[in-house]
């Protein structure tokens, strides 16, 4: 097989028509003229004469040779025989990228796979002799990059093995192509005849960003590249790849949706997921339907009885692969939350006051309990610059109108970040609503998330407008409502609510006729809820149901929360900042990482917050401040979820189609020609002896190249002496036939 390692420089074969151009332009058409003395020209010296244009002809094949073979030497032809024997003498110089992620932890057939990987390594190694030079790159996604074993490649072959015998998996994600970029900076330069890098690896997908920056940033063409895949045969597995909560932060006192997702592939049709928080066993479910290469999600709810923070995970049952059966989080669970309700249309009477119901409901507690909401009620003419700070939500309850500089106070809350929840009744201006809360001149288009248009129904009469009909069953707020929708919300009745016109705001519940309910409008940083009717007994029974405590529950927990609060969430490998406020009155803080082991967290350099990099376990890391057991704060690593995925290029697993690997790989990793794909690594030692039988071609023509340049101004003297001393015999006889005439 016959190959180019540089193809773009056979462009320079077009600089072979170089001497032709120049040997046609000199060129030119002469008339033929006889003289009397031509007739002393011998046949002999016409047949020189011949000779000589014969010869400048191969002076000008000779030139076009030596462009065409420079430029053909400059592409680097390789020839690789399918037979043949192997190079004598040729040295290696050997890099092994070998896989230590979590998905080579996975057993097949009684053996994991990393372990399989290492016998491969190995088996390479022990095929080198004196004179090679080996070493290891770890594919694991670390904080400071990938692991190089040996900065420069080592002859020291025992060391290697060695390094093999005391590699193990890491709970790490893959970076397999920053791996292999690593691998040829390691050979770059090598002096050695043979440059090899082993892959070994599962090969799960790439990022293509990756692959775009390794081709752009490597130059390999002359590196040997063998891809090794260790894939299962079948790959059975199940695994916990993310949990959906139902808020930035819990609430002390508010049920907490955790919605775990699992990752399916194999045969499994069941599973059994368990909920463990402050390291108690909470809650557990059964899912069942499993399909594979499908997501099932679970549900959880629980309830945190006190504030500060909580740590837990979810888990899944499987033996294969268990190091992606488990997903951690780490919360500061809020225990009290400060709203300011504006009362719309008070009243001396209680169960008459508009605030009544609504007030009930939110500092409701348990026996012996404490209610985790600090409610105040005000006016709308009453509301101060005060009032609002410290604030997380504003509840306007039947206002009928605001003053402009309360109206311009509200939209800098909740551009900052606060909430509005805002419950309409009998009291409510239209014109001051859509005029003055809504408009395109107003901040972000105006608090309102939708215009009103009329009431529907008889506010005074008797007779049921509509119920509570579908809402969003994924919205955080309303995702704990779901499996008691059809008994919750049942002999709900309104008679009477107002028409909302949403327009591009978020309707999450509607009236059993279809009309928007309950419409979301993002604000800045903050959020704004309008609800048709109002919060007491006015138009609805609804206030009295049982359906009311836990759905305005869930309203004001999901508005209080910070729409941008920090997650303490991260993956493995991550290098994660600490918050600055966390070393107040602690100039040294400690990291307990899940293992018990203690490490320092100190600022490093010109940094302004300090970072900690050992986060190559999964599980819950406690901030400690030195010297004390008081802890600052928690954050947790799990496994990127890509590693529980045990498909390959093109979403291809085991037993998909075959035949396109090479070209697949050969698009992840462009730019080289001397690649391999291997799917049995049981002959890894043969496909190497035969990738190495290449015979670089390339030397051979500089060789040629060079004797042409010698030999062309030898050939080009020669051809110009010749005509010389012709040109001269050609004029003394010439000479000489005139004499003789005279």
């Amino acid at each position: 097989m016959f190959q180019f390692l540089s193809p773009l420089y056979l462009i320079g074969l077009l600089s072979a028509a170089i001497p032709l151009l120049i040997h046609l332009s000199r060129s030119r058409k002469v008339k033929t003229l006889r003289f009397s003395t031509t007739r002393f020209l011998t046949d002999q010296f016409m047949r020189s004469y011949r000779m000589s244009r014969l010869k400048e002809l191969w002076l000008l094949a000779l030139r076009m040779a030596l462009f065409a073979v420079f430029a053909m030497a400059l592409a680097q032809p390789l020839i690789m025989p399918r037979g043949g024997a192997l190079v004598s003498g040729q040295s290696r110089a050997v890099v092994i990228v070998l896989d230590d992620s979590a998905s080579m932890s996975y057993v097949e057939d009684n053996l994991p796979l990393f372990e399989r990987a290492k016998s491969a390594a190995k088996e390479i190694i022990n095929g080198l002799k004196p004179g090679d030079v080996a070493s290891v790159v770890l594919v694991g996604r670390r904080a400071d990059g990938v692991e190089v074993l040996f900065p420069q490649p080592t002859p020291e072959l025992g060391d290697v093995r060695q390094a093999l015998d005391n590699a193990v998996v890491k709970e790490l994600g893959t970076d397999l192509n920053q791996a292999v970029l690593r691998a040829e900076m390691l050979l770059r330069g090598d002096a050695h005849g043979s440059k090899e890098v082993y892959v070994l690896s599962d090969l799960q997908q790439l990022e293509a960003s990756d692959a775009e920056s390794l081709a752009t940033t490597s130059d390999a063409s002359d590196v040997l590249h063998f891809f090794v895949s260790l894939r299962p045969k079948q790959p059975q597995n199940l695994g916990i790849t993310a949990v959906q909560y139902g808020a930035s932060r819990p609430m002390v006192g508010v049920p907490f949706a955790l919605r775990p997702h699992v990752r399916v592939q194999g045969d499994a049709t069941a599973c059994e997921l368990e909920l463990f928080i402050d390291g108690q066993k909470v809650g557990e479910q059964k899912l069942d339907g499993l399909q594979s290469d499908r997501w099932s999600v679970g549900r959880f709810f629980h309830t945190f009885e006190r504030g500060g923070w909580h740590h837990g995970f979810v888990q899944v049952k499987d033996q294969r692969y268990p190091t992606d059966n488990r997903r951690h989080f780490a919360f500061d669970v809020v225990d009290s939350v400060k709203v300011l309700a504006v009362n719309g249309a008070p009243s001396s009477v209680g169960r008459l006051d508009e605030l009544f119901f609504l007030k009930l409901a939110l500092t409701a507690a348990a026996a012996g309990g404490a209610t985790p909401i600090q409610f105040d009620q005000t006016t709308p003419n009453a509301i101060a610059d005060d009032q609002l700070h410290g604030r997380s939500l504003v509840i306007l309850a039947n206002v009928e109108s605001l003053a402009a500089p309360t109206v311009e106070k509200l939209e800098s809350f909740v551009d900052r970040g606060g909430s509005v929840l805002i419950f309409l009744g009998d009291q409510v201006s239209a014109p001051f609503y859509n005029q003055t809360l809504a408009g395109e001149a107003r901040l972000h288009g105006g608090l309102l998330p939708g215009r009103l248009s009329s009431i529907e129904g008889d506010p005074a009469g008797e007779r049921s407008a509509a119920g509570i009909g579908d809402f969003d069953e994924t919205h955080p707020a309303l995702a704990a409502l779901r499996d008691e929708q059809s008994t919750l919300f049942a002999g709900v009745q309104f008679q009477a609510f107002w028409n909302i016109e949403p327009g591009e705001s978020a309707v999450l519940m509607r009236t059993s006729s279809g009309a928007p309910l309950l419409v979301e409008k993002p604000f800045g940083q903050g959020k704004v809820m309008l609800c048709a009717a109002p919060c007491d007994r006015d138009w609805s029974n609804f206030p009295v149901k049982p359906a009311f405590l836990p759905w305005v529950y869930r309203l004001v927990g999901y508005l209080s929360q910070q729409r941008f609060a920090p997650q303490p969430f991260h993956r493995t490998g991550d290098a994660v900042p600490i918050a600055v406020s966390a070393l107040e009155g602690s100039p040294q803080l400690l990291v307990k990482q899940p293992d018990g082991r203690l490490s320092n967290l100190s600022l490093e350099g010109n940094a302004t917050e300090p970072t900690f990099r050992e986060t190559e376990s999964i599980g819950t890391y406690e901030v400690l401040q030195t010297g004390h057991d008081k802890l600052t704060e928690l954050f947790v690593a799990n496994l990127d979820p890509l590693e529980s995925d045990l498909s390959y290029f093109g979403g291809r697993t085991a037993d998909g189609g075959g035949g396109t690997e090479e070209a697949e790989l050969k698009v992840a990793f462009p730019g080289r020609p001397l690649m391999t794909y291997l799917d049995d690594v049981a002959k890894v030692g043969d496909v190497s002896l035969v990738a190495r039988r290449g015979i670089r071609f390339w030397d051979w023509l500089l060789w040629l190249a060079l004797a042409f340049a010698l030999f062309e101004p030898w050939l080009a003297n020669r051809i110009s002496a010749e005509r010389y001393m012709k040109t001269k015999d050609v004029r003394q006889t010439a000479s000489l036939g005139q004499v003789t005439q005279r």
